[in-house]
């Protein structure tokens, strides 16, 4: 009886999507749908262009289970990415993460949302069948060839270089259900759009159930007992190694010229959200401690042709301290693995503090190489 409430509903949300509707009657009426789900599967294909015009094109599978107990995406759910031969189940307090060529897993106690969704895996979740990011500014509705369309824009966020952020949901005319989900945002000035096509969208199937409730790789793959966690390489207590290397306007700028200033050391990348996010905050600093010798040099590790994406992100964020292009040269050579990641080198040259930092504890790094 519950499935045959659902489909009616449904069929009225059709109904109401061939009168036509206001962009906010449609997302309230897609909402609702949201709601009355129990459990979805699907069959996915995800394709990624990126700005740098890298495309991915990956095939997956997905069943989905609102749980507001959950303590990810208030969900449980199991993905399956094709491509990659990999897994996630979530079983609404642990993951698993399952490697379907090797038949092992690895497992965490509530684990991190980002770090899921940015995995291979974790890529098939469809979020919007969960839920609809309500930081929208405005939200459009209108019949298109494909089906109707709910288009939803985001505010610009400057301080992640993410601008023209929209969400657009082409639905089935009948379920009212995505048949395609399009994501566009423009990042260091040019476009990202992440496109999910979804096929075999099927409500409430026993083998889905049966998937989420007894997953087969429990009996049937070995669990892989994670390696020791190795500390990342430091160079503090060094001499910092030296490099010369162009600005972003084209001057030639060595390291060996600062000698006997505190110098910061801010590797970035073009794709680096928490990299852009923190430049403000860098500048701040620059600005603070720059009477007293101390000078911030930015270093692009993605140089190659991404100068003048790099000027713009730069310019957003109101940024002025030097910047170098690198070509992952210099990056080796200060074997930087993650980002943000600062060096700070005091006026004999030496390396005094190498890591992540927020603007606090990269403030007291300055503040002890100063001393």
């Amino acid at each position: 009886m519950k499935v045959v409430a659902l489909f009616l509903v449904i069929l009225v949300w059709g109904a109401g999507a061939v009168r036509g509707q206001t962009g906010q009657q449609a997302l309230h009426d897609y909402r609702a749908t949201l709601r009355r789900i129990k459990l979805i599967g699907y069959t996915i294909q995800r394709i990624d262009s990126f700005g740098t015009e890298d495309v991915w094109n990956h095939l997956g599978s997905g069943v989905l289970q609102p749980d507001p107990a959950s303590n990810l995406l208030g969900a449980r759910f199991f993905v399956s990415q094709r491509n990659a031969a990999r897994s996630y189940f979530h079983n609404g307090h642990t993951g698993y993460a399952l490697d379907d060529q090797a038949l092992t897993f690895d497992s965490t106690r509530a684990p991190f949302a980002l770090g899921v969704l940015g995995s291979p895996e974790g890529q098939m979740v469809v979020e919007e069948l969960l839920t609809i990011d309500s930081t929208y500014q405005r939200v459009e509705y209108q019949l298109s060839p494909q089906g109707p369309q709910l288009t939803l824009y985001y505010p610009n966020q400057t301080n992640y270089d993410i601008l023209h952020h929209t969400i657009c949901l082409t639905l089935d005319s009948a379920t009212g259900l995505p048949r395609a989900v399009k994501t566009v945002m423009h990042r260091g000035g040019t476009k990202w759009t992440t496109l999910k096509l979804l096929s075999n969208v099927r409500l409430n199937q026993a083998a889905d159930q049966a998937l989420l409730a007894q997953p087969p790789f429990l009996s049937t793959y070995t669990y892989a007992v994670p390696p020791a966690p190795v500390a990342p390489p430091t160079l503090v207590g060094r001499a910092a190694p030296p490099f010369r290397l162009p600005s972003i306007t084209r001057q030639s700028v060595d390291l060996a010229t600062y000698l006997g200033q505190v110098v910061v050391l801010d590797f970035w990348a073009t794709w680096c959200s928490p990299c852009i996010a923190a430049m403000p905050k860098v500048q701040a600093l620059q600005s603070r401690y720059k009477k007293q010798g101390v000078t911030v040099l930015g270093i692009l590790v993605d140089a190659s042709n991404n100068a003048t994406r790099a000027q713009g992100i730069l310019d957003r964020q109101r940024v002025n301290y030097i910047n170098l292009l690198d070509n992952n040269k210099v990056k080796k050579l200060y074997q930087v693995s993650f980002f943000p990641r600062y060096v700070v080198i005091d006026k004999k040259g030496m390396v005094t503090f190498d890591g992540a930092a927020d603007a606090s504890q990269l403030e007291q790094a300055i503040q002890a190489a100063l001393r």
